[in-house]
Formats: structure tokens, sequence, C-alpha cells
């Protein structure tokens, strides 16, 4: 999977920019807030829909865009993309609504309209950013996310199921909160439906994950242990909110589909049943995926209470590579690599040890830094240098060329 060109209009700093790539990939170097992350944001979006940096999306948009025109602000990407299915191009166009403040989102995949949940998977990246260091010091929340954004680009059913599950989940909370001075019978009547729909979609997501941990973890070790000197052991392990010991959760991962399935749905019915008194008087669905969490663990201890913040930082990139070969073994295709500041903080040791292993990754890489001697060396020469000032790129190349007005 390679991009062929990114196309930006009024999206953050990026006024009008048409940037074509190698294949190979782009180093991009420039000042704090020149707008380096700006352009990882930028295909971080095309791939999952979201910005990892904001919440409001209005933040997206240069609000002094559409004025002359007489139109709301509005903020236009597209991807030209080569996969192993063809080439395909896929397009966001994000409105400022005057009224409300409000963002809406439209979605094209070859020229075609189309929802959100049709959109994701077609281009796949894998982020570092500083701030992913949250995925092993921040809450459960960011843990789940990171599982959520990564499976539902690689399996749409997870995608749908999880849509679903957020849907009935919100709809049984608030049904908790009506029953909570009913009597019994009514109130199994009520829940039994939202019982059955957050057991059916629910399932499929802690399987998913489940599985996905599994093996995930296994090249999370060999990762970690290629970044650093020292003889340690890096792994992680899925904790679910539904009582799973060890030999069943060994099984989920070697059953068919549909038995593991099973086999965790009957399990997960029964915790149901084991918390519903609980789940009344609190208002609020107790157990399942979205109280599970995701745990880190460095020489059999908890990697967020023993390790430092330097291991923490090794810990993420090596679970960014483990990624990344998750993701090929899931498709046969290699996503997009993106590295936003990814070597500043690292030692000559991890670095170069770090370059040495993306040297073995046959992705199309984005590399970002403030520092250009960061991204001078030998393993990285096959890729572009370009420097970006105030929201133009210039390559050191002069053969090199990229459209932007």
């Amino acid at each position: 999977m390679q991009i062929r060109r990114l196309e930006l209009e009024e999206f953050r700093c990026f006024r009008h920019l048409q940037l074509d790539w190698a294949p190979t990939g782009l180093r991009l170097v420039g000042s704090n807030g020149a707008g380096k992350t700006s352009l990882v944001e930028a295909l971080y979006l095309l791939a999952t829909t979201k910005s990892f940096r904001v919440s409001s999306e209005r933040n997206l948009i240069n609000l002094t865009s559409g004025r002359e025109l007489g139109l709301p602000p509005y903020a236009r990407l597209v991807g030209h993309l080569e996969t192993s299915t063809g080439r395909h191009t896929l397009e966001i166009t994000l409105l400022a609504e005057r009224a409300d403040a409000s963002v809406s989102k439209r979605y094209r995949r070859d020229g075609r309209a189309v929802r959100a949940l049709d959109f994701v998977g077609t281009l796949r990246v894998v982020l570092f950013s500083p701030e992913d260091i949250e995925l092993v010091s921040g809450s459960p929340h960011v843990r789940r996310r990171f599982l959520d954004i990564l499976l539902s680009t690689i399996d749409p059913a997870y995608l749908r199921s999880l849509a679903h599950y957020s849907r009935c989940l919100e709809q049984r909370n608030s049904l908790l909160k009506q029953l909570q001075s009913q009597d019994r019978r009514t109130i199994e009547e009520q829940l039994a439906f939202w019982d059955e729909q957050i057991i059916t979609y629910g399932t499929y997501l802690i399987v998913a994950r489940l599985r996905f941990v599994t093996t995930w973890a296994r090249d999370l070790t060999t990762e970690f242990s290629r970044l650093t000197a020292r003889p340690r052991t890096l792994t992680a392990r899925y904790q679910s909110s539904i009582p799973l010991p060890e030999s069943i959760a060994g099984e989920v991962c070697e059953l068919p589909a549909a038995e593991a399935q099973a086999l965790v749905g009957l399990r997960y019915r029964q915790s149901i049943e084991e918390s519903r008194l609980d789940e009344l008087r609190r208002g609020n669905t107790l157990v399942g995926p979205h109280r599970d969490d995701l745990q880190w663990i460095l020489d059999g201890e908890l990697l967020a209470v023993i390790g430092s913040r330097g291991v923490q930082r090794l810990a993420v990139i090596a679970a960014k590579l483990a990624e990344i070969r998750a993701i090929h073994r899931a498709t046969a295709d290699w996503p997009l690599l993106l590295l936003d500041d990814a070597l500043s903080e690292l030692d000559h040791d991890h670095r170069r040890r770090l370059l040495l292993s993306l040297a073995t990754i046959p992705a199309q890489k984005l590399l970002t830094a403030a520092d250009p001697s960061t991204l001078h060396d030998h393993t990285l020469a096959s890729l572009p240098l370009a420097r970006l000032v105030d929201g133009h790129i210039e390559f050191d190349d002069p053969r090199v060329t990229v459209g932007q007005g």
C-alpha cells in the first residue's frame, strides 16, 4: 500500500498543497509549529476519519476559507493510493456550520459518496507520535481506542460490530436508569432484548481483540528485544471485565471463530446476570468490552509501574512495529508508517537500533523531525528529504517537485 499523491485545501496551515510521493516515502524537516504533524494528521484522517490531535474538528479548518465566495469555512483532503486491490482515491470534505459551530464531513471513495463505515480501511496507516506514550501511562480508554481503530481498519465486521455495540450500550444504560424502581419481572422483560444485543456484538469485539493481542504480543516481544540493549522481556495481555481464565483465553485463540464466540458469549451472559443488581443500582452497564483493558508487562511487572519514561517510549515504538507486521499478516499489504518526531528523544544506540528495524520493513514511510541531523542516516537514503516552512515544502533534491499554492 502506497500513497501516490496527497492534496490538501484549507487544512490547518496548508492553503493549497499537492504533494507527490516517492514509493519509499518522505523525510520531512521543519521547526516546531511549521506543520509537520498536520501533514501526518491529514494522512491519519484519510485512513481513520478521525484526528489523533483534537476532539473538535473545527480546528482542522482554515476558518477564513470560503469567505470570498460567500461559503462556509471548509477543508478538503484527497489521497491517491496504490493498494493490493488497485488504485483508489479517497476524499474528505469538512464543512464548518456557522449556526452551531459544528462540522459536517462528507466522504468519497473513487468518486462515489460513501458512509464512514465503507471509507475506513481503504488506506491503512500505523502512527507513532510523542503523545502515544499514553498507551502505557494513560487511561484504559486510550488503549481500547488503540485496539478499536486498528481492528476497524483490517476487519470491516469489527467496525460494524463496534458501531452497533456503542448504540446498544447507550440505549441499555438509559434503560437501566429508568428501571431502578421497577419490579424484577418488568426489569427482565425490558432488558432481555438489549442484553442479547450487547452480548452478540460485545462477544465479537472481545474475541477479535483477544485473538489479535495474543499474536501481536509475540511480535511486541521480538521488536522490543531488538530496540533495547538490555535482556528484558516485554509482552501484553488482554484484561477482560468478563472472567476468562487463561485456559479459556487460550481456547478462544485456537477454536474456530463461531465456537470461540459461543464460549465467550456463555461467560458474558453469566457476568451480565450476576451484575444485574449492581447495574440497576448504578444505572450503568458494568461488564463488556467498554470496560476492558490492555496490560503492558515488563519482566513480569506492570510497565506503567516499573518502567521509566524512556522504556515506556521504546515499548510504544515496539508496539507500532509489531502493529505493522500484524496488519501485513492480516491483509497481505504493508500499511503506511507515520513516525512523527520518533527519533528525537532516543539516544544514539536506541536510534541506531530503531533505524535498523525500520530498514527491514518494506513499507512506505513518513519520518518527521525538527533537527535535520536526526534524519541523516544511510538507512534512510532512499527517502527524499524535504523542508517545511509556513505550509510550503521544498525538496533538497531540485529534481523533486511539489505543487502548492
